[in-house]
Formats: C-alpha cells, sequence, structure tokens
C-alpha cells in the first residue's frame, strides 16, 4: 500500500487557477440564459459546449458528429463550439452561465468538486477509457509504472491532466514528484525528436498523436494508462444550478440523446467511411489525411466510449469510485468524501 506522498506541485497550481476564478464567480453567479448560451441562427434551442483543446481532433468525434450528421437538430438544438484556454476557464465559465456543457477529465472534475466545493456535476461519460498515451523509444522503454523511476517525462501544460495522470501513474508504482521530472514540451509529432535526442525520455500525447508517431518511428514505445489506472476518462460537466432548472435540464436530456445517437451511428459505420467524411466535411481534421491511420485511431476512440461495459455515456459507480482513490492517493482531493454525489446517470435514464 503506497504511503501518500506530500502535496504535490501540480496540486498546489491546479487548485490555484481554479481558486482564483471560482472564488470570483462564485460570488457574482448569476442566473443564465435558458440553454447557457447566445443563438447561434439555427432556429433551436441555442447550446454552447465548451471544449477545452481544439474541435479538430477525432477527440470530438460524438459532438462534431452530432452537429453535422443533424442529430443535434432532431433534438431542437443549436449546439455552438467554442474553445476555451483550460478546463479551469471552462468551469468557470459554466458555473457563472456562459456555457451549458464542457468537457474535461474526471480527475480535474473531481479537483473541482472535492477540492474546491464548486457548484458543478458530472452527467455524462463519453469517453470511459483515458485516450491519452505516453510515448517513448526502445532503448530506453517505459513499458510500465516502474519504468518511470528517474525518467524526465514531457507534458503539455503544467497542473493539467497529462500532469494528473503521470503523477497517478507513478503512485501506482510507489513512485513519488521526487522520482519523475516532468517538463513542458509541446503535443506534435515531431516533439518525439526530443526523446530520440536524449532531452527527455518520453512524453504524453493524445490517441492520435501516438499512431502517427508509431506510424512514423516503428521504434517508439506506446504506454497506455487504461490499462493500469481509471482515471484519464472524460466527463460532460454543467452547473447544479442548470440541473436545478426544469428547462436546461430537458436541454441537457436533448444532448445527450443526440450525441448517443452520434456514437451507435458511428459504431455501426463498420467500415468508417461515412463517418470519416462526415468529420471531414465539417473540419480539417490532420490525421483525416491518412485514411488508414483515422480508421485505426478512430476504432480505438470507439472502444473507449464502450469501455465502461454499462452503456454509452453512463458513468460507471465503481470506476467512478477507483479514480475517486487515485485522485486522493496522489492528494489531488481530500480523502473522506462521498464522490458518488458529484455525478449523475438521471439525464441518460431519462434519454433512453
Amino acid at each position: 500500500m503506497r504511503v501518500p506522498s506530500p502535496p504535490h506541485r501540480h496540486f498546489g497550481r491546479a487548485l490555484a487557477a481554479l481558486a482564483a476564478g471560482l472564488a470570483l464567480l462564485l460570488a457574482g453567479c448569476g442566473g443564465s440564459a435558458p440553454g447557457g448560451g447566445a443563438a447561434g441562427g439555427g432556429g433551436g434551442t441555442p447550446v454552447t459546449f465548451l471544449n477545452v483543446l481544439p474541435i479538430e481532433s477525432l477527440t470530438f468525434t460524438p459532438e462534431i458528429v452530432a452537429q453535422a450528421g443533424g442529430f443535434f437538430e432532431r433534438e431542437g438544438l443549436d449546439v455552438q463550439f467554442q474553445v476555451t484556454r483550460g478546463s479551469a476557464q471552462a468551469i468557470q465559465t459554466v458555473i457563472a452561465g456562459g456555457a451549458l456543457v464542457t468537457r474535461v477529465s474526471d480527475t480535474e472534475m473531481m479537483v473541482a468538486v472535492g477540492g474546491r466545493n464548486a457548484p458543478v456535476s458530472a452527467f455524462g461519460q463519453p469517453s470511459q477509457q483515458s485516450t491519452l498515451r505516453i510515448v517513448s523509444a526502445a532503448d530506453d522503454p517505459i513499458r510500465a509504472p516502474a519504468d518511470l523511476r528517474g525518467k524526465t517525462i514531457g507534458i503539455p501544460s503544467e497542473g493539467g491532466t497529462s500532469e494528473t495522470l503521470v503523477d497517478t501513474l507513478a503512485a501506482t508504482a510507489g513512485l513519488t514528484d521526487a522520482d519523475v521530472k516532468k517538463q513542458v514540451v509541446g503535443l506534435a509529432p515531431g516533439v518525439y525528436e526530443l526523446v530520440q535526442q536524449g532531452r527527455i525520455d518520453a512524453y504524453v500525447v493524445a490517441m492520435d498523436t501516438a499512431v502517427t508517431v508509431q506510424r512514423q518511428q516503428p521504434d517508439a514505445v506506446v504506454l497506455d494508462p487504461s490499462q493500469v489506472i481509471a482515471g484519464g476518462t472524460q466527463v460532460y460537466l454543467t452547473s447544479q444550478q442548470a440541473l436545478a432548472d426544469p428547462a436546461q435540464r430537458d436541454v441537457l436530456q436533448r444532448f445527450l440523446r443526440a450525441v448517443r445517437a452520434a456514437q451507435e451511428s458511428v459504431i455501426a459505420d463498420q467500415p468508417l467511411d461515412a463517418t470519416l467524411k462526415t468529420l471531414g466535411d465539417a473540419y480539417d481534421i490532420p490525421i483525416l489525411r491518412d485514411p488508414d491511420v483515422a480508421r485505426e485511431t478512430l476504432r480505438t476512440y470507439i472502444a473507449s466510449w464502450q469501455a465502461g461495459g454499462e452503456g454509452l455515456l453512463k458513468i460507471s459507480p465503481s470506476a467512478w469510485s477507483r479514480v475517486y482513490d487515485e485522485s486522493v492517493a496522489v492528494q489531488l482531493v481530500p480523502g473522506g468524501l462521498d464522490a458518488s454525489k458529484w455525478y449523475t446517470n438521471d439525464l441518460l435514464g431519462a434519454s433512453s
């Protein structure tokens, strides 16, 4: 059993970022317009969806297909995608009523609620398994958490999902902050050159990038964190104020219904040709330039949608409990809290 280490530096940064915005917003949080966003001109109920990364990624396949495939429109929704600068800003905006929905990592949600008592709740889980990967080279591979000892791992930003992922993985091997160094690097496949040059030992990337790197660099070694930890999934998050409002609750149910219909359409499209065309017609997504790589990657994303084994978008109580325990182990949140109160599957059930 691992003895909890002293608070991590990234924990302090994450809390500081959330605290600065949340304290201000909690004091001045007012009512939001139904739907939580500006009208998009489509004639349906306006909904603003905050994506913390650029939408041009297979990560957002369910939302893109729901929009481009007409599933949102069939539910009477006019969903507008709006990119934000990170999860903290997205959560703050949702609390303030500037947007109805965002999609953040499970641990970021737990920091907001368990660490800062933010009035938000998870209400669906589009990705039930981490889609991040750790890429290293064959001459000094990282194949298991114990291999992280003494290594320098590249991450895209401090205090975010990637750093939390590395710390959580390290904790499973009994390692602490002192055993693993983190260094901020980019996200592009070209960052692998830093690994080859020995400037870093590995780096954290999205699944799209990991597949691309392995195609370009056959000696690259890819560690899938989901084989070890439960954390690193993504959830839909809204404000508790919205959940308490019957009109906005209805919008959230329709949002889930549209996303689930989009996921089902992608799953049914086994060749994935129609899905790739829909995605490519809607956005310039780099990985679509190599259809074989895109198909391989998308099939892994599809597996992540169904990994919980309890149905699309449903948050698994047992997996959620494991994520909380992992978050406590790396001191992201205090122990002894009832994390089951931080999410609901009720809207999903009503959307069946």
